[in-house]
């Protein structure tokens, strides 16, 4: 038997995983099952201050702090508004990575997802869309949480100039 032959036996390939599907104000966006660590009930955020509007605050989820995104406000951008503003978000799905992500949502179900399923992404280089897929005649965004937090963060600056004491 060679050292590496049996590191990814038996297991799918990344689109044979499925998704993990959500629902926000009437849209419905999923990530890679493998994307994401876990689905949580709703804690409300604590507000950043100066935060653009995608960006609702920030939560802890098992010990991490976590900066929660709203999705539907990232697809404004397209001209897709929310049919109606979330009344109330249920769920937080935190997302594997760096940048120790978590995203809002009213609902969230593993799905299902095949390569042949995908479609390609709606033209609009700021928006974090991979592809999208359709599940019982809704589309559905499959967003890149690679690209989903500059996405929420764009048009602002990440840091402040401080003022330099300079003499005259």
């Amino acid at each position: 038997m060679k050292e590496h032959e049996d590191i990814d036996a038996g297991s799918p390939a990344r689109d044979e995983r499925g998704a993990l599907l959500m629902r926000l104000g009437g849209l419905a966006f999923a990530v890679y099952t493998d994307e994401h660590e876990c689905v949580t009930a709703w804690a409300a955020p604590a507000p950043l201050p100066h935060a653009p509007a995608p960006v609702l605050g920030v939560v802890s989820v098992r010990g991490r702090m976590r900066t929660v995104i709203n999705p539907a406000r990232l697809f404004e951008t397209l001209g897709l508004v929310p049919e109606r503003r979330p009344e109330e978000c249920a769920q937080l799905a935190s997302l594997a990575g760096d940048e120790q992500l978590a995203l809002a949502s009213e609902t969230a179900e593993r799905v299902p997802l095949a390569p042949r399923d995908l479609k390609p992404p709606p033209e609009s280089p700021a928006l974090p869309i991979r592809a999208t897929f359709s599940r019982y005649g809704e589309t559905v965004y499959l967003l890149d949480p690679a690209r989903l937090f500059d996405a929420a963060m764009s048009g602002t600056e990440r840091r402040r100039q401080r003022a330099v004491n300079r003499e005259p």
